[in-house]
């Protein structure tokens, strides 16, 4: 049968919340188009593939040396290796540093078209019809592939992230991993107490109508903390120097989709809300009854925000 295949990102050990997605996507896309889901896992060991059997039925582990570190190459060859052994239809791929890295390698190499940056997948008659933004998010176009085999990258929320439960099986694949061009020397934390946004479940993000970055860490900073979430910011409160770069949400920062998106400030601008339109509830903070971010929120409170957030302190 052929298979729709789920590419597991891990860090430091940890699954990613958007190889949970692409579980999810997997199953999806499998049950409409009459495959079977399953998930590949490159590392050095099969830790990793172990915990992915908890999420979906079938794990192929690609392991060696080659792959104790992320690398294009390598990654690209394992995935090629597993595509060649298994009748593999469709890869999935998170939309993140490292799968936009090697998306279009891995299509080079089995032969498929490929679309990237998708936030939503259906199938039409035998086919995987395919949304993405374009045009820094202000249109939203459709596309198919034309070949026998697809790839597709997901941005993070494109789906939810498949729960776990289940006790999926795990076969190793063997694959020769040749000409490996880069060597991955460790992960540097340019920042003390960087953190991946992407993956935090409750987001409080402020933006120029903080004023100043004294202000900025009273109301935004203290918020989140509170909320025992993470902090964030949009591209004019990092560009001031207020926050580090490691925060800032939209197309030129990091792509989020928590449960929660509290935006204090921030206009709405499309550059903004394409890193953050995917959350599962927005609540915007604006003096402006006209902003647009009030056209994708939840619930929209108008109001300044320094006495708002104050007294949403009180209330916890």
């Amino acid at each position: 049968m052929a298979k729709i295949l789920a590419i597991a990102e891990h860090r430091n050990g940890k699954l990613t919340d958007a190889s949970l997605e692409l579980c999810k996507a997997a199953k999806a896309l499998a049950s409409a188009l009459g495959a079977e889901p399953a998930a590949a896992v490159m590392g050095k060991d099969d830790s990793v593939a172990k915990e992915v059997a908890k999420y979906i039925p079938t794990v192929f582990s690609v392991t060696g040396a080659a792959l104790e570190g992320y690398t294009a190459d390598g990654y690209s060859q394992a995935i090629k290796a597993v595509v060649d052994a298994q009748d593999v239809k469709g890869v999935l791929i998170a939309h993140s540093y490292d799968g936009v890295d090697y998306a279009a390698k891995v299509a080079l190499n089995i032969g498929a078209g490929i679309v990237s940056n998708c936030n939503k997948a259906r199938v039409e008659g035998g086919a995987v019809v395919f949304t993405r933004n374009t045009y820094n998010g202000k249109i939203q176009e459709e596309k198919k592939v034309n070949t026998d085999k697809f790839v597709a990258t997901f941005e993070k929320g494109a789906f939810d992230m498949e729960a776990a439960g289940g006790a999926g099986a795990v076969t190793a694949v063997a694959a020769t991993i040749g000409e490996v061009r880069t060597k991955s020397k460790g992960i540097i934390e340019t920042m003390a107490g960087a953190v991946d946004i992407s993956q935090a479940k409750i987001i409080v993000s402020g933006g120029r109508g903080c004023k100043d970055a004294d202000k900025y860490k009273d109301v935004i900073v203290s918020l989140a903390q509170k909320l025992g979430g993470e902090y964030a910011a949009s591209r004019p409160v990092v560009d001031s120097g207020w926050t580090d770069a490691a925060r800032q949400v939209g197309q030129s920062g990091k792509t989020v989709a928590p449960d929660l998106y509290l935006a204090a400030g921030i206009s709405g601008a499309i550059q903004h809300v394409a890193g953050m339109k995917g959350s599962k509830c927005i609540v915007a903070i604006n003096k402006d009854p006209e902003a647009p971010i009030f056209n994708i929120a939840t619930y929209g409170i108008v109001g300044d925000l320094f006495e708002v957030i104050p007294a949403m302190k009180e209330k916890l």
